[in-house]
């Protein structure tokens, strides 16, 4: 007696209701068993046809050109010197202070990401400080 496995063949309406679901966000094994679609097969497809998570994430790349006239993001705005400061000039428990005053706006602007970095500085220089001080 010899078990043959059967073929699952999903059709075009389905496989576009995995593709909208996968490329909102939900996880492939998910996906496949929601849709009752073989893991291998959507992997195979999203990889043929450009909707993996990496092409999806090189499409939306969304850097300006080099040398391109457009403003920088606002995070970066943020972290530019004020008034043209003087680096050698600027002590480290000033800078610490502009460091955490420049995270509290980010932190108002929803840029927790960029805030967390300013903060970890803010704490280097200040270990950095206290080093000095000893």
């Amino acid at each position: 007696m010899q078990h043959h496995r059967l073929r699952k063949y999903r059709g075009p309406e389905t496989w576009k209701q995995v593709r909208e679901a996968f490329i909102a966000g939900e996880s492939g094994p998910s996906c496949a068993r929601r849709f009752d679609v073989g893991l291998a097969n959507l992997r195979r497809k999203a990889r043929a046809e450009g909707w993996t998570r990496a092409a999806i994430a090189a499409k939306l790349d969304l850097k300006p050109l080099r040398g391109g006239a457009d403003a920088p993001p606002p995070a970066i705005a943020a972290l530019s010197l004020e008034d043209n400061l003087d680096l050698d000039a600027v002590h480290p428990r000033e800078a610490m202070f502009l460091a955490v005053r420049r995270a509290s706006s980010l932190l108002a602007a929803g840029q927790t990401a960029e805030a967390a970095t300013l903060l970890r500085a803010a704490a280097a220089l200040d270990r950095m400080s206290w080093a000095a001080m000893e």
